[in-house]
């Protein structure tokens, strides 16, 4: 395993140690480094410490860090919607259908194969070892995602993450109507124990998450929201609308397809949900707004992403339904 060592600068004292590393150019974020401290993979002066020492100054910093565990997979002349580059950093629309990253079932033909082709740099994705990845979407959800082109812009923009200042806002068609209008969602998530692939508040390992909503426009059985995330759970999005009983319209795991949700309107209506449904393969949601402070000058980028065709041709379906 790979031994990193330091001297802690002089200007240091008091600062904790935790920040202090995460802000060292070393490639690690904040989380990854409380991760060593509390696996004792950190040590000063050849003794273990917490996240929350605090430094001296000109102490000896020892890392025991581990081998990152990488997916080997090759670059795809996959073609890319790329709605911004600099030599730091892009801004990439992604189409509903593009895996993110390789995973099993999913080897090949992914976002992460395509960036390999497109960009000649790219971060190694510290955290997860998939390149320029500072955030992902799921599958079949669109948008737009920035992409790191070096460690050290992955790790700012990572820290933006966490410190929920890269903002992210989404825009997706519900079941009913939400009471009130407008609001937020606060409720723990984590992996189902049943089914692993989707997320519950019923979960043993629940982890914080706020979702804020506002509606936009109501239609008879449906709505749409506008979404902003403050944190940033594996579908988060999908499995809060789930939790108040709206779920994404067209989402297969989370209830966004189920039969149930035709019950309780009118024939007619149940009539024009199944075909508006047999339009859409997938759930109506789209990260459409995106927003950051540039790590190298500072300026504040903001970026909007046009609804996809599908998501747009069902709102104006729902509109002339009224």
């Amino acid at each position: 395993m790979p031994l990193v060592q330091l001297t802690a600068a002089a200007e240091s004292a008091g600062e904790r140690i935790d920040l202090y590393l995460a802000q060292a150019d070393l490639g690690l974020s904040r989380s990854f480094v409380k991760k060593l401290l509390g696996e004792k993979r950190v040590t000063v002066d050849g003794m273990a410490v917490k996240a929350s020492h605090r430094l001296e100054g000109g102490e000896q910093i020892e890392i025991d860090k581990p081998e990152e565990k990488r997916i080997e997979f090759a670059a795809e002349n996959i073609p890319l919607d790329i709605r911004y580059e600099d030599d730091f950093l892009a801004v990439i629309n992604k189409p509903a259908g593009l895996v993110t990253h390789p995973a099993p079932g999913h080897e090949t033909g992914t976002l992460a194969n395509a960036l390999l082709y497109h960009f000649t740099d790219l971060s190694s994705g510290y955290a997860k070892g998939y390149p320029g990845l500072v955030h992902r979407l799921d599958n079949n959800t669109s948008g737009l995602l920035v992409v790191a082109k070096s460690d050290l812009m992955h790790r700012k923009l990572g820290e933006q993450l966490e410190a929920r200042t890269l903002k992210r806002e989404y825009q997706a068609v519900i079941w009913g109507k939400m009471q009130p209008r407008e609001g937020t969602i606060d409720v723990a998530i984590g992996r189902s124990r049943a089914d692993r692939r989707v997320m519950t508040s019923g979960s043993p390992i629940a982890r914080e998450a706020i979702t804020h909503y506002e509606t936009m426009e109501e239609f008879v059985f449906t709505s749409l929201l506008r979404v902003n995330l403050e944190t940033g759970r594996t579908h988060q999005i999908r499995a809060h609308l789930k939790e108040t009983g709206h779920p994404v319209f067209g989402d297969p795991e989370y209830g966004g397809r189920a039969p149930g949700r035709l019950t309780g309107i009118e024939a007619r209506h149940r009539a024009f949900a199944k075909e508006l449904l047999e339009g859409v393969d997938h759930q109506l949601l789209h990260a459409a707004r995106l927003s950051f402070v540039h790590p190298e000058t500072e300026e504040t980028l903001d970026f909007e992403s046009e609804l996809p065709e599908d998501f747009g041709r069902t709102l104006t379906l729902l509109r002339q339904y009224q």
